[in-house]
């Protein structure tokens, strides 16, 4: 059928593909402009062949339209309604009339006509990508780890130690390894919130603490000492003006400082560490795509250096930093422990603020070791016992040897003489040691405390990664409405399943045909000159 008054342009080097890869966000006016700037034949107002089985004749020379790729036209048949396509053979049928054989392309015809439904999106360029919004895993090889530069941001509350001696005191007894003159509080004491029948004496160092132990052990006996072990300073808060000095003195010839341990609550907080979120990854690289500064292209790492660690994620705190308090309470080893603040854990609905159960426990405090003069020790103990046996075979052995009864002074010299061998087997006994538990820890983390290590993928892995994002977005795997122009320069947009995502006035055979476009995912392009540049910088709008 011949009609007249129709319109066709035949454009050359149009860069959109007939697989729909990338497509133009371009509405039916723009598409026109675009035609006619690529233009290498324009018809107007002239007989044309009608549409057949997307075949047109046109009124033009076969050298004309040879190197079209494109076409635009407008058929008063269907109104005022623009139709575009790809040119996919050219024929010459006569020195003036050229057959054009063309595809339609269905999504830059009917765009301008697209409405939108909420659908399943699987992959989309968010319009927000605050960090720690998008946490979907994209199930892509992230390679090896490695540690980033520490930030210093190691707590440090060891710096500073005490030593506690766990002794038995009576109160009025002197001479108890504190020398007389000290009186000891007949008051039970409370430590970490329990009673103890023990008391804790508290030292400033080493020094001090040998010093007592020696004179405890000259005084009484060692055996009064049950354990020696150290504590973070910061754990108690011990003045200087409560140490007392025991003078020396003839008795006491060392002079040492100690003070009584105060009562103490169930937990102390004794530090706290703040870590700074990252903004980069290995060798510095500062990603596009802010969902490479979550979990698991980045995190870091709390280890207490005896074989317990946690993984933290950043976006799971609120705020620019990672926040933790450290809590102890006194006792053998020491109970440490430190918590994140304002942290969500997995799944955790909504973020707390004090997240004990999400902590991390420090590694026990070493016990100390000490040396006990077993000999010292036990004649000290039985010394008043020596002397009241020795003094009383003595009196027996005179007493015989006065009456003649022989038989009798033997028995009191083999008594004294069992004496004497009993403290010389006892002399022979070696200084023993004692404590000293878990000293092991001490030795391999030196300071035994936390460890803090920031962890990222590789480099390598992060530019590919990084690239991959930006050219398709993120996996999302919501049900919503899509933004098709969330980007200053492209969108992707994969749509799930057999969702259609559009409708609108538009032929049922076309609305398909789009629909699965979505489905198989496709790249929309805001300008034609950007087509197939995904390495383009492209802000959210």
């Amino acid at each position: 059928m011949i009609m007249t008054d129709s319109e066709i342009i035949l454009c050359s080097g149009i860069k959109m593909d007939k697989n729909y890869e990338n497509v133009l966000s371009y509405n039916e006016e723009q598409m026109v402009n675009l035609c006619r700037q690529n233009a290498i034949y324009t018809g107007t107002n002239y007989k044309i062949v009608g549409v057949r089985d997307n075949i047109i004749n046109v009124s033009a020379r076969y050298e004309d339209c040879i190197y079209a790729n494109y076409i635009a036209y407008k058929n008063k048949k269907y109104g005022n309604k623009w139709f575009f396509g790809w040119v996919t053979d050219v024929k010459l049928l006569n020195p003036a009339t050229t057959e054009i054989t063309f595809q339609i392309d269905v999504f830059s015809t009917w765009y301008s006509r697209f409405n939108l439904n909420q659908v399943f999106i699987e992959r989309e360029h968010v319009s927000d990508d605050t960090i720690g919004l998008h946490t979907i895993p994209e199930n892509l090889e992230l390679g090896e780890y490695i540690t980033q530069t520490n930030n210093n941001s190691d707590p440090d509350y060891l710096n500073e130690m005490f030593y506690l001696a766990e002794t038995w005191l009576v109160a009025g007894v002197s001479e108890m390894g504190l020398g007389s003159g000290f009186t000891v509080p007949d008051d039970q004491k409370i430590y970490s919130g329990i009673n103890s029948g023990l008391r804790y004496l508290v030292f400033k160092n080493g020094l001090n603490l040998d010093k007592y132990i020696r004179n405890t052990e000259k005084n009484l006996s060692s055996s009064n000492i049950y354990c020696v072990f150290i504590i973070p300073k910061a754990l108690v808060n011990i003045p200087d003006s409560s140490f007392t000095t025991v003078p020396v003195s003839s008795d006491i010839p060392y002079s040492f400082e100690f003070a009584y341990m105060p009562d103490s609550n169930y937990a102390t907080e004794i530090g706290n560490v703040s870590i700074q979120k990252s903004q980069f990854l290995d060798n510095n690289y500062v990603p596009v795509n802010k969902k490479l500064l979550t979990f698991p292209y980045c995190y870091f790492n709390v280890t207490n250096n005896v074989g317990t660690t946690k993984d933290y994620h950043y976006e799971l705190f609120n705020g620019n930093t990672c926040d933790f308090k450290i809590f102890g309470s006194i006792g053998v080893g020491c109970s440490i422990k430190m918590y994140p603040l304002d942290y969500a854990f997995k799944g955790a609905s909504t973020v707390t603020t004090d997240n004990k159960l999400h902590g991390i426990d420090a590694s026990k405090l070493p016990t100390c070791g000490w040396i006990s003069d077993s000999f010292t020790n036990w004649l000290t103990q039985n010394s008043v016992n020596i002397a009241l046996s020795t003094a009383k075979d003595i009196i027996n052995v005179g007493g015989s040897l006065l009456t003649g009864n022989i038989g009798g002074a033997v028995t009191g010299f083999s008594s004294i003489a069992g004496t004497m061998a009993t403290i010389y087997e006892h002399s022979l006994q070696p200084a023993s040691a004692k404590g000293g538990v878990n000293q092991g820890d001490l030795v391999y983390s030196r300071r035994q405390t936390f460890n803090i290590y920031k962890m990222s993928i590789k480099r390598e892995n992060a530019i590919i990664i990084d690239k991959y994002l930006s050219r398709f977005g993120y996996r999302v795997n919501e049900v919503k409405t899509p933004n098709l122009n969330s980007r200053s320069k492209f969108n992707f947009i994969k749509v799930g399943g057999m969702d259609e995502l559009v409708h609108g006035n538009i032929p049922a055979n076309a609305l398909e045909e789009i629909n699965s476009i979505f489905r198989k995912g496709v790249t929309i392009f805001h300008n034609y000159n950007d087509i197939g540049n995904y390495t383009i910088s492209n802000p959210i709008v």
